[in-house]
């Protein structure tokens, strides 16, 4: 058998590529919609990080979550904002994968990004608010923006 014949057998035979589904239409609003709310939700992220900065005093190094707790309720939503979207960006993988490569991995990345801003965070928090750590927090937001862009524009 030659190679087009194999080629013309396996593309009639239905043996689907390991990319995009061919059944399923580019562009639809399912596939981007956990992206663009993961965007959102970074947005809010980044918002209440700055509030927290801008507008709450934090205990030097060595103090626990509980005394970083008791100064407000910044702090305690921007943690818990990060949790959820930890939680989303594995959705975010998960929703990813019918539509290709290219969109899981720019999903994958975009995790990463959210889980090295959360250990970032955690540093910030637990290390005496080091510079190091608020830029750790700053590139694991920039690489998950990156990373839901590419992917928002890869399905489309």
């Amino acid at each position: 058998m030659t190679a087009r014949a194999s080629m013309a057998g396996s593309e009639a035979g239905g043996e689907t590529s390991r990319r995009a589904r061919p059944d399923r239409p580019k562009g639809r609003l399912a596939d981007v919609a956990v992206p663009l709310g993961l965007l959102g939700l970074l947005g809010v992220q980044f918002l209440l990080g700055m509030a927290v900065n801008l507008f709450v005093h934090l205990p030097t190094a060595g103090a626990g979550m509980a005394e970083m707790m008791g100064n407000g309720p910044l702090v305690g939503l921007h943690m818990m904002l990060g949790m959820i979207l930890a939680a989303g960006a594995v959705l975010g993988v998960a929703t990813a994968l019918p539509n290709g490569r290219w969109a899981t991995a720019c999903a994958v990345v975009a995790l990463g990004g959210i889980l090295v801003a959360g250990i970032g965070g955690l540093a910030f928090l637990m290390g005496g608010q080091s510079n190091a750590a608020s830029y750790l927090m700053a590139v694991g937001f920039l690489v998950a923006v990156g990373g839901y862009v590419a992917e928002v524009v890869t399905v489309r």
